[in-house]
């Protein structure tokens, strides 16, 4: 595995984690939550038009699904 395929896991799994864990206890978050919590940088983020919107999770499957889109998106950034 390279550094960037590293990173790009890490960041996967550090959103995964926390979107997971509202999941499991019935919440849901917006984007801004979730980098928050996590303390990424704001610039990285906060000029996002969805920023504010709601994670929908409603199943395990979309839980898969969100992972493969977030996998997709931070390769393709860096």
């Amino acid at each position: 595995m390279n550094p960037l395929d590293f990173k790009t896991q890490q960041i996967t799994n550090s959103i995964m984690a926390v979107v997971e864990l509202a999941f499991s206890q019935g919440k849901q978050v917006s984007w801004r939550t979730v980098f928050t919590f996590l303390k990424y940088p704001p610039e990285s983020w906060e000029d996002d038009d969805d920023v504010d919107d709601l994670i929908e999770i409603n199943s395990e499957s979309d839980l898969v699904l969100l992972r493969a889109m977030l996998s997709s998106m931070f390769a393709v950034r860096h």
